[in-house]
């Protein structure tokens, strides 16, 4: 059994270490309930889900723009990143106040920016399965994958959105049933360590 300077085995270090975390167990029991709770609430009311994202996207949009037009003002920039920083960052402060004026308008630019995502995402898996050996067919095919996502939810938002609510209500609530499990597992055994 090796030994550290001050005296401690590596064994009752690793004991009280887990015995320190241990004692915040009902950290991980309070966040698997909250995850839990918002998966729940993703299911059943999926449409509110999407409005609050699209709330916080809106919020997001706001600020980050306003941060990257006062960003463009900073010493060091050259003319076109100042240009680049104003013009993005003026249309994120559009999009934003677009967003607040009411849930339908917030719920479509939602849609639009995922799907773009999905179809930036789809081309660079692309891009990268061409570009790379290793892994090739499985970055063309969620490539592929991806582009049809993003095509889909462009063309059929509403649904679209609805559907990958309940995905991310499913998965929650998965991840909340693990952390409440997981907490108590934690619990016990920083008992059994602190024996």
């Amino acid at each position: 059994m090796s030994t550290m300077n001050s005296g401690q085995s590596v064994d009752e270090i690793e004991a009280t270490a887990l015995g320190q975390i241990g004692r915040n167990w009902w950290v991980l029991l309070f966040l698997g309930i909250i995850s839990l709770g918002v998966g729940v609430i993703a299911l059943v009311w999926p449409g509110a889900s999407i409005v609050v994202v699209a709330i916080l996207l809106a919020i997001w949009l706001l600020i980050s723009g306003i941060f990257q037009v006062v960003r463009a003002f900073a010493h060091g920039l050259s003319g076109g990143m100042r240009t680049l920083l104003i013009i993005t960052g003026i249309i994120s402060i559009i999009l934003g106040l677009f967003m607040f004026r009411g849930a339908f308008q917030a719920v479509e630019i939602l849609a639009i920016f995922i799907g773009i995502a999905f179809l930036f995402r789809g081309f660079g898996a692309l891009f990268l399965g061409a570009e790379e050996k290793e892994g090739r067919g499985w970055n063309i095919f969620g490539g592929i994958v991806m582009l049809i996502g993003g095509v889909v939810i462009l063309v059929w938002p509403g649904i679209s959105l609805v559907t990958l609510a309940w995905i991310v209500g499913i998965w929650l609530i998965i991840i909340g049933i693990f952390e409440i499990i997981s907490s108590f597992s934690l619990k016990s055994a920083a008992k059994r360590a602190m024996k």
